[in-house]
């Protein structure tokens, strides 16, 4: 089917593996989740409040993280994942300059890194659109030439 389709089967691997090691580190593992915040230039008190609200998070991290797996199985059948990951990532990157003072002031993320933060996720939306319509195109092109 092509490279666009490994590509993008390979983004969706890296995807789903973030997500379950994070969200399970975040209800696990107290090094993974100070290590996220170290990532994301954030800066916690680690409050036992602060760190139990992080739990939920972690678990809807790790329902990600297993439909992500279903799309890197098979990413052409199942767009609605695919897009929702997509979505995922815009509404991520939105948040980043729309809640930009809220972010330095809670976490002292600086704007610069705010920005790159928002970059990332702007870039990985960008990359499962563009793999994702390429697979599609693809596969459309292989069936239009083997029914000829």
């Amino acid at each position: 089917m092509g490279g666009s389709l490994k590509m993008l089967q390979g983004l969706l691997w890296f995807i789903c593996t973030f997500h379950i090691i994070v969200g399970a580190g975040i209800n696990f593992s107290p090094g993974i989740t100070k290590a996220m915040a170290n990532f994301y230039g954030a800066q916690v008190d680690w409050t036992p409040q602060f760190v139990y609200i992080l739990k939920p998070l972690g678990a809807f991290m790790v329902v990600l993280g297993l439909l992500a797996v279903s799309a890197a199985r098979d990413p052409l059948g199942n767009p609605a994942i695919v897009k929702g990951f997509i979505a995922l990532f815009v509404i991520r990157a939105v948040q980043r300059p729309l809640f930009g003072r809220e972010i330095y002031e809670a976490f002292g993320i600086p704007p610069a890194r705010n920005l790159t933060n928002m970059a990332l996720f702007l870039a990985l939306a960008a990359c499962l659109v563009v793999l994702f319509r390429s697979a599609q195109k693809v596969k459309r092109l292989t069936e239009a030439s083997g029914s000829k």
